[in-house]
């Protein structure tokens, strides 16, 4: 079978995922105390900040990169209102992205409320600060903050921006998890087209995750995730999730777009899991 990870990334679908054992439907996932609603949890979240870079991306784009463009459409959804204010003392752009109370997007995800993001210009490209006011994706409240500093080339040539994020999400359940870090999203695929559907990005960085029963996880990338926008997984990458003192290895794979997850212990032993719409 093909070796996959759980799904960390911050980067793949926000429709809510399960993990399920592919040989049985225990609580957890060893004899241990990572049990799959832990993992449920980690996905989720981490499903909606993906789906939150989706839209970031998708109005940098509009926003011509280095904020030369005020147009007022927007490629995130039709019915998305998309304001740009100017700030010539500071040097600065604000753009509302206004969802009012249901908007569904290209991705076919409901947004609803507002995500204001204040661009700045830097010497190497623009930074950006992310802010939300009711904003929801299909019924899960997000608040909190996030950043992103982009630089138009980096050591390889290619664009990549660095995102901190310390968010807190409420569930459609009423349940709340949170979570903070920082990644590095490397553009190494898709940048000579207009297509977005040809994007690959390389991602890199570490987190920290509080479920919703208060259990907390630490996470590092160990071998760079690849993260393709036309499949809902991350294709390949090595993460190591450490709870309670006790570390996890989390593989993506071999670069094939799947279900599957391979989640390893200390003891080296191994289980597969899937994952599948909620």
């Amino acid at each position: 079978m093909t070796r996959k990870v759980l799904k960390f990334g911050f980067l793949a679908i926000i429709g809510g995922m399960i993990l399920t054992a592919c040989s049985n439907n225990e609580e957890n996932v060893f004899d241990s105390d990572l049990s799959t609603a832990d993992i449920e949890s980690v996905v989720l979240t981490d499903d909606i900040t993906a789906d939150i870079d989706n839209v970031l991306e998708d109005d940098d784009n509009d926003f011509n990169l280095l904020g030369r463009g005020t147009d007022q459409s927007s490629s995130v959804a039709d019915c998305v209102v998309r304001t740009v204010e100017e700030n010539a003392e500071n040097q600065t752009k604000t753009i509302t992205l206004d969802f009012g109370d249901g908007c569904v997007g290209r991705r076919g995800r409901e947004f609803s409320g507002k995500i204001i993001i204040v661009y700045e210009r830097t010497d190497t490209g623009y930074s950006k600060s992310v802010t939300f006011d009711g904003f929801a994706i299909d019924g899960n409240q997000i608040e909190g903050s996030k950043s992103v500093v982009k630089v138009k080339e980096n050591g390889n040539g290619n664009k990549e921006a660095t995102h901190t994020v310390a968010i807190t999400v409420i569930l459609s359940t009423g349940e709340t998890v949170s979570l903070e870090g920082t990644r590095i999203r490397e553009k190494i695929e898709g940048d000579d087209t207009a297509n977005r559907g040809d994007d690959v990005y390389s991602i890199s960085g570490n987190w920290k995750f509080v479920t919703k029963e208060g259990n907390e996880f630490t996470g590092n990338i160990v071998e760079n995730l690849r993260r393709e926008y036309a499949c809902k997984y991350i294709v390949s990458g090595v993460t190591e999730i450490t709870k309670n003192g006790t570390m996890y290895t989390l593989d993506f794979g071999d670069g094939e777009c799947d279900n599957k997850a391979t989640v390893t212990n200390a003891d080296g032993e191994t289980r597969e899991i899937s994952l599948r719409r909620r």
